[in-house]
């Protein structure tokens, strides 16, 4: 699974067909619209409004996230930047670091 890194820049969705877009990075990820919104308000709070409709400038504007994708481009999940564990931070770092192939010496001929 690859974990991306980005800022939230807003949220579309269609309360009717249940499909949303959160805006990431410039990046718009297909997601589930109820679960995707109450899952910001969780975390952001203030982006539920009137008439159960998404603020477009709620607290979750602006806001670091980690994130990653199911094998269809749907969001799977986030995590605040600032809340996440040290071990998905690691994980997120690792995808960037260059792997060795066992076996293989430095400096071989």
């Amino acid at each position: 699974m690859t974990i991306y890194k980005g800022t939230i820049e807003g949220f579309g969705g269609s309360f009717g067909s249940g499909l949303g877009f959160l805006q990431i990075s410039g990046v718009p990820i297909p997601c589930d619209n109820g679960a995707t919104v109450r899952a910001l308000n969780a975390c952001f709070g203030d982006v539920i409004g009137e008439g159960h409709t998404i603020r477009r400038d709620g607290g979750h504007v602006g806001r670091e996230v980690y994130y990653s994708t199911d094998d269809f481009g749907l969001l799977s999940g986030f995590t605040p930047v600032d809340d996440a564990p040290e071990a998905l931070v690691q994980e997120y770092e690792s995808q960037f670091t260059p792997k060795r192939r066992k076996g293989v010496k430095k400096n071989a001929r």
